[in-house]
């Protein structure tokens, strides 16, 4: 069964997203009623080098994680550091590849790996293939992260620029099962252009049945808002309930083509 099959056989327990205006209020209503301090910081920025637990019942694991708090200081880059949706969105794959999910048979590509938390943990966790993805400049980081923490099956970095496209056929060479974005919109002027990112890894497959599992901390409701309303244009667009604890400070979505 096709993991968009899946997926489908959730929904009675999903949130449809509609209206980009509405949901942001719902969302930052519960986020400004919750209070930024009880949120607990997963990740430390300052470090060069970090241990993540991630917590998954049965599936859980350790990762050793590098990072370049430098780059983060050039204008618009932020994926020289983790960032604390990296290891919710991480956590969740966790859980629901316990009993719900077999990830032994998806092809997955991330866009905006950053320091490639999620893709590696989705590559301990048993996926068949995963492509994590990002600038050139992130590449040194990404890569070293994906070779400390290689085990059974495949995975690689490659560049991906959203605006250009990746010039590395194998990206997209096998069928896409997922698409998977952590908390990669912080300026509303990356959003055309990671959505159409999107939208060009989901129509590779012929039948259209990509799933994008995005992760994302609410932090601006402003960027948010726009992020959806583009969102909205060319995707089904579901909110995936997780726990009180996590939904008051981060959403996670399941989106696919119209």
């Amino acid at each position: 069964m096709a993991f968009y099959d899946i997926i489908c056989k959730e929904l009675a327990s999903y949130i449809v997203v509609t209206d980009a205006e509405e949901e942001v209020c719902e969302l930052y209503s519960v986020y400004y009623s919750s209070g930024s301090k009880a949120r607990v910081d997963r990740v430390d920025p300052s470090q060069s080098e970090v241990e993540i637990e991630i917590h998954g019942g049965r599936r859980s694991f350790t990762l050793t994680i590098l990072q370049n708090p430098h780059i983060n200081g050039e204008l618009g880059q932020t994926g020289g550091v983790l960032w604390n949706s990296s290891v919710v969105l991480s956590e969740y794959f966790a859980r629901r590849s316990i009993s719900d999910w077999d990830l032994s048979t998806l092809n997955i590509v991330e866009l905006g790996s950053g320091c490639g938390l999620v893709g590696i943990a989705l590559h301990r966790l048993g996926a068949r293939r995963v492509v994590v993805t990002d600038q050139r400049r992130m590449m040194k980081v990404l890569t070293k992260n994906v070779e400390r923490g290689k085990s059974k099956g495949i995975i690689f970095a490659t560049e991906y620029d959203w605006d250009k496209g990746s010039e590395d056929q194998s990206v997209l060479r096998e069928p896409v099962d997922l698409v998977v974005v952590s908390d990669c919109v912080y300026h509303e002027e990356v959003v055309p252009m990671l959505v159409g990112a999107m939208k060009e890894v989901c129509q590779s497959r012929a039948d259209g049945k990509v799933v994008g599992i995005i992760g994302q901390e609410l932090r601006s409701d402003l960027v948010h808002q726009a992020f959806v309303d583009k969102l909205l244009e060319s995707f089904v667009v579901y909110r995936i309930p997780v726990d009180p604890s996590v939904d008051s400070f981060y959403t996670l979505y399941a989106v696919w083509l119209i």
